[in-house]
């Protein structure tokens, strides 16, 4: 009798997990379907994200050749210390980050992560969650800054970019720069 009822036990259990874990699993078409706005799908290292990577090495380079192909016309870009908008359009784009190049060198980015979100309302966003390594000009301090950038995509159109980044780290470089100054 004994043996039976831990038989019947342990037959239940595989059978819970077993149904469990296959009503958690969502098909794409259900997580579409299920009327969140905010749900939807993401990719790692999809074309997408490939192509903010690429952007964000040229930008370390101070390169902005792709300005003129990947933005959209109305390119607003933002800063998650500022709820204003901090540059729109390319060309405002271009000097806000050439201002960062005036107090930082040697900027590159850790492998981190690559992402992309599909919406079910219809945005498309990719991300880069990492690190920021850069030389501050006038302090000479090596800068490992934590960054999440996101781009929303309209298209295959840039129309979007939102940075998030801790802004002590751009304060005490500025600081530096004025202490400079002060000096001259």
């Amino acid at each position: 009798m004994k043996k039976l009822f831990c038989l019947l036990i342990v037959t239940s259990l595989f059978v819970s997990c077993s149904e469990s874990s296959s009503e958690n699993v969502n098909t794409k078409k259900e997580i579409i379907e299920n009327g969140d706005p905010l749900s939807g799908i993401f990719t790692s290292y999809d074309a997408k994200a490939e192509t903010l990577l690429k952007n964000m090495n040229l930008f370390a380079k101070a390169d902005f050749s792709y300005v003129k192909q990947l933005l959209g016309e109305d390119f607003t870009l933002q800063t998650a210390g500022d709820t204003a908008t901090v540059a729109s359009g390319g060309a405002e784009a271009i000097t806000y980050w050439n201002n960062i190049h005036s107090i930082y060198g040697d900027i590159t980015f850790s492998e981190g992560r690559l992402q992309t979100f599909e919406l079910n309302n219809g945005e498309v966003w990719s991300a880069y969650f990492g690190e920021l390594y850069a030389v501050g000009k006038f302090s000479k301090e090596n800068y490992a800054i934590p960054l999440h950038v996101w781009i929303q995509w309209e298209n295959d159109k840039i129309i979007r970019q939102v940075d998030m980044l801790d802004s002590k780290f751009i304060a005490a470089e500025i600081t530096a720069s004025e202490a400079s100054n002060n000096n001259e």
